[in-house]
């Protein structure tokens, strides 16, 4: 896995371009190309355990989401969002940990 890393860092310096560095790592570009995808994605770290810790940043809702609250009878049930680079988990209500835990894990990889 570290090699994997340094072949990806080497990639990442400026003037290396991929077909270089894969060539002189004897690696097929199109791979190399998969790690760096996986390196900025932080997949590809050496360090990293299965149970992935994902940051949590806990904020006040938005104006339109105070206008559309829940009454306090149902205010327990809450809004959980949950932002990746590329999209958004949003889940009104009731939330089943055990399966919110399954979805974070697949949607981390």
């Amino acid at each position: 896995m570290e090699e994997k890393c340094q072949i990806v860092r080497e990639t990442l310096v400026p003037g290396r371009s991929v077909a270089e560095v894969a060539r002189a790592h004897e690696v097929n570009a199109n791979q190399v190309f998969d790690w760096r995808k996986q390196y900025l994605e932080g997949r590809l770290d050496p360090k990293r355990e299965d149970g992935l810790m994902l940051p949590v940043v806990l904020s006040e809702p938005e104006e339109k989401e105070k206008a559309s609250a829940p009454s306090e009878s149902h205010a327990s049930a809450g809004v959980l969002r949950v932002l990746f680079a590329r999209s958004e988990v949003r889940i009104e209500g009731p939330v089943d940990l055990e399966a919110l835990r399954l979805v974070m894990q697949c949607l981390s990889r």
